[in-house]
């Protein structure tokens, strides 16, 4: 059945409310509820009656919601939007066999930044990347090389600036001298909803703003001038020997190399 607190009694609302544990509402659980406990919060109808703004400030947007909702104004909208991806990859073959670190380096850092744009697009955080690099597996005069490393994050992220310097850090894992390396690429996993994350109470919230104020900053050159205008890293600098092959190159044909030819 469904229950109509609109219609209800405000007394049978209340003590219905006095009887529920204020971990039980949605947005709270076990996460905050021993802080509430301890601001002399424990049950749901002691939630109603806490201020809005002030849950905002003590805790996250979605806890204001929440409080509102209890007291009855309508905020949150009912999401037809399917469930979250469970997860995002961006991989490619490079156009040329890449031996050196660097180019390994940009070409991983171009996928991840495609894949947190997907990410965005989603309105999703990732809570763990994982980076993988390999040869070419039909080389049968060299060993087939292939390796991939984990990332996790504390803190769910949507920060290309964020992901892209934990999984440069660990490049060298990745690397090896003398492997012709074939592909690469990432995988983000452990996606969620980005609207209903509740950050933790040692989260860092200026951090998270920073990085969402810099991520819309990029966001909106990309949209007005192109997306290889601006970047993390010199990955979309062109000529890049890794990002496309000579064959998928446009051939020009105002010049005597790139005439058409007929044979007889």
């Amino acid at each position: 059945g469904v229950c109509n607190l609109v219609s209800m009694d405000p007394k049978h609302k209340d003590y219905f409310f006095s009887l529920i544990d204020v971990s039980e509402v949605w947005g709270v659980g076990r996460q905050h509820s021993k802080k509430l406990h301890a601001m002399g919060v424990h049950t749901v109808q002691d939630l109603t009656r806490t201020e809005p703004r002030n849950m905002k400030s003590l805790f996250s947007i979605v806890m204001a919601k929440t409080v509102a909702e209890l007291q009855g104004i309508s905020c949150i909208e009912i999401e037809h939007a399917p469930p979250a991806k469970k997860q995002i990859i961006s991989s490619r073959s490079f156009g040329q066999r890449v031996m050196d670190k660097e180019s390994l380096s940009e070409a991983m850092s171009d996928y991840l930044q495609s894949a947190v744009k997907r990410l965005r697009e989603d309105k999703s955080l990732c809570g763990c990347v994982i980076a993988f690099a390999e040869s070419n597996p039909f080389d049968k005069n060299k060993p087939f090389y292939k390796k991939s490393i984990s990332v996790g994050f504390a803190e769910p992220t949507d920060s290309a600036a964020v992901m892209n310097k934990a999984v440069m850090k660990q490049m060298d894992e990745l690397f090896q001298e003398g492997v012709e390396f074939k592909k690469c690429g990432v995988i983000l996993t452990c996606i969620e909803n980005k609207a209903a994350y509740i950050p933790d109470l040692l989260s860092d919230v200026e951090s998270i703003e920073r990085n969402e104020r810099l991520e819309l900053a990029m966001e909106g050159v990309k949209e007005r001038f192109g997306d290889k205008k601006l970047a993390i890293g010199p990955c979309k600098l062109p000529n890049r020997g890794w990002s496309m092959s000579r064959g998928s190159f446009t051939r020009y044909y105002f010049s005597w190399e790139g005439m058409l030819t007929i044979n007889n």
